[in-house]
């Protein structure tokens, strides 16, 4: 009963807090979700969901109370084990040194999930967990659920920790040890999102169940899907694919007011495509081999650490540096396409119109039922359909240059190791 006290006295006090807001400060922050487009169902659903987020708000406030110099540092570290920085850093780690097949899954994987994910936030676009009485300690300018970062470390651990398990002779021991750290990864990323203050319970737990989904059918499918990419298939299917991702990405909610979820999955999905380009187009049959797959060619421990070391620090300057000239030119020749067509373009960045606090929920956080009008609207739809005025190209040189980026990570730069012989 105490619990239930205490929750009913927290609803009070924040519905005075919003009562108090809304009458001290008419500016607010108008939001239209598409899934309003659903009618009462859609309404319903999100509310509801909002209420939840709101209802673990008394959970995150305790863990504040938890809160120390270093305990905020070891969760700002194992949150960043959940960034898409590490991701990448440990994908290059897998292709490059470890298991070639293991790393083009995961990206393919992550490519999955950003899409579902950021299709997900943009459909529902709510609020993160009200701020205050939540201190965040990070800033956020996307929506909140579900978490990026529990379907991602719902995925990306456990499909690794299933791989491994699957394709390698490891020894009851060493099973053991990789389960339980896999599992201590994947709950503290979960865990600091809540410590930090960005997500709330029901962003975490929604992002899970999202996340075993994703997993349980890539568990199944995973092994078809590089068999058919392995086999090489005609550059007719290869287009094929690539013109489905990108219908996907058309189809992509990106509602107003904009934030960064859209260019992000543009992102991640071009780096995924630029994987299976490059595994169809620029590898052999078995899609390149990792430094220890090819472990016997090495005449000792220290000269294969030596050339693993070495392929890293190769193979991240020529990613960085290709990737630039990718971006470079995908502009220019996007721009040179447009001239000849006629049509007028810019290339400006694309930046979140939300700040990361008024991401967070309070009174001035307002889902609107119907749409910005007009021109209002069309600003924000997506880059690369026709519309009145200069064309942005920011994201399909975005997406061609991620693209370029994968083709490098998992073919060019291969070719290179081979080259100098690393």
């Amino acid at each position: 009963m105490r619990g239930r006290s205490g929750a009913v006295t927290f609803d009070l006090k924040l519905n005075t807090m919003q009562r108090e807001e809304t009458a001290s400060d008419s500016s607010r922050l108008e939001v239209y979700p598409p899934v309003h487009r659903l009618g009462v169902v859609g309404r319903w659903v999100r509310a509801r969901l909002q209420t939840e987020i709101l209802r673990g708000t008394p959970v995150l406030v305790r863990i504040q109370g938890l809160r120390s110099p270093w305990r905020n540092a070891v969760m700002q570290a194992s949150s960043f084990l959940g960034e898409e920085e590490f991701y990448m850093l440990l994908v290059a780690l897998v292709v490059w040194i470890v298991d070639a097949k293991l790393g083009r899954l995961m990206v393919q994987l992550m490519g999955i999930c950003f899409y579902v994910t950021g299709f997900l936030k943009n459909t529902l676009c709510l609020p993160r967990p009200p701020s205050p009485p939540v201190t965040p300690l990070q800033r956020c300018q996307d929506w909140g659920l579900p978490s990026h970062h529990a379907v991602l470390n719902t995925n990306i651990p456990w499909f690794l920790w299933f791989y491994l398990d699957h394709h390698f002779s490891l020894s009851l021991p060493t099973k053991i040890s990789v389960f339980v750290g896999i599992g201590l990864w994947s709950v503290s990323v979960m865990f600091s999102r809540m410590y930090l203050g960005v997500h709330s319970p029901a962003d975490i737990l929604t992002g899970g169940v999202v996340g075993c989904i994703l997993l349980a059918g890539w568990l199944r499918a995973y092994e078809r899907v590089d068999d058919y990419l392995s086999s090489s298939p005609s550059l007719l299917s290869l287009l094929g694919i690539v013109c489905i991702v990108v219908l996907l990405l058309s189809l992509h909610p990106d509602p107003y007011p904009v934030t960064i979820v859209f260019a992000e999955t543009v992102c991640m999905t071009g780096v995924a495509v630029g994987f299976v380009v490059g595994q169809v187009l620029l590898t052999p049959p078995t899609g390149g081999r990792g430094l220890l797959e090819e472990a016997g060619q090495y005449s000792s421990l220290l000269t294969a650490v030596w050339c693993g070391l070495l392929r890293f620090l190769v193979g991240l300057v020529a990613l960085v540096m290709l990737k630039a000239l990718a971006e470079r030119g995908a502009k220019i020749l996007l721009q040179a396409v447009a001239h000849v067509a006629g049509v007028t373009t810019v290339c400006i960045k694309r930046k979140s119109e939300v700040s990361s606090e008024r991401v967070h929920y309070s009174a001035k956080f307002v889902a609107l039922n119907e749409s910005k009008t007009g021109s209002e609207w069309n600003q924000n739809k997506l880059t690369w359909v026709w519309d009145r005025g200069p064309i942005n190209l920011d994201i399909p040189v975005k997406f061609t240059s991620y693209t370029c980026m994968g083709v490098v990570a998992v073919a060019i730069c291969p070719a290179l190791f081979s080259l100098i012989n690393i």
